[in-house]
């Protein structure tokens, strides 16, 4: 009888010792935590890691795109000093004052301390500057005078070539200069404005009823009560080049 128990309790004891043994080798330790269910057959990937996100590219200011694209071959952009002149900053070279004033689109009363314009600095090269188209594809005769009026510049061409250029200032916003296609009418050396209080208009070209090119007056902007203003040099020039009847189109080119 007693070796009876003995035996049943011997087999109990080695029942529950294998029992935690193997508990123990599926867990690594002796805790009773959850054993994680058997793998599907194949290793699941580790989860992705986001892409970096790269830094916008540094924006471009309007300071950068005016001093890398907007300043011509042979100039420099700056301040004008105080006492500074037309002659000084030339060294009294005529064809040097001539270019600066026809690139800025100003006369040299409007040469005012602190208004930034370009310099030529090279004279060979800042005379090849040209702002306006060097061939009319669509040229409208044996001469032609075409008036750009967003870049405030004219061409004067001959069978679509361009023969030479200018600043212009045409109407002010309440004024407007209208684009079209004219042509010259009559041309009148000493003109006086009957509208505007005598005011002098040298070098007059009519195109338009009441519209004139001629010289005045030329601050860099539109200006005028509609008229195109001139530097005294162009006007001369253009005065004694077109003729009666030669087509003036004025454009708003993009």
């Amino acid at each position: 009888m007693v070796r009876g128990i003995t035996a049943i309790g011997a087999s109990l004891f080695l029942a529950i010792f294998l029992a935690g043994t193997s508990l123990f080798a599926q867990n690594g330790t002796g805790s009773t935590s959850p054993v994680p269910p058997p793998s599907s057959g194949y290793n699941s990937p580790a989860p992705a890691r986001p892409s970096p996100v790269p830094s916008p590219p540094a924006a471009v200011t309007a300071s950068q795109v005016n001093s890398s694209m907007m300043i011509p071959e042979g100039f420099v952009r700056r301040p004008l000093m105080k006492g500074e002149t037309l002659s000084g900053l030339c060294r009294a070279d005529s064809a040097c004052e001539v270019i600066l004033m026809k690139v800025n689109r100003i006369d040299q009363r409007h040469l005012s301390t602190g208004r930034n314009i370009l310099v030529p600095v090279d004279n060979h090269k800042s005379a090849l500057y040209v702002p306006v188209p060097k061939v009319l594809p669509d040229s409208r005769g044996e001469r032609e005078i075409r008036i750009f009026l967003r870049r405030q510049y004219f061409g004067a061409y001959e069978k679509g070539q361009l023969s030479f250029w200018g600043p212009i200032s045409s109407g002010k916003k309440s004024k407007r200069t209208p684009p079209g296609k004219f042509f010259v009418n009559y041309k009148q050396r000493f003109k006086k404005s009957i509208k505007y209080d005598d005011a002098p208009m040298p070098f007059s070209i009519n195109f338009n009823q009441g519209y004139f090119l001629h010289q005045q007056s030329m601050p860099g902007y539109p200006a005028s009560h509609g008229c195109v203003r001139l530097l005294e040099i162009d006007a001369q020039r253009l005065f004694y080049w077109v003729k009666l009847g030669d087509p003036v189109t004025l454009v708003l080119e993009p």
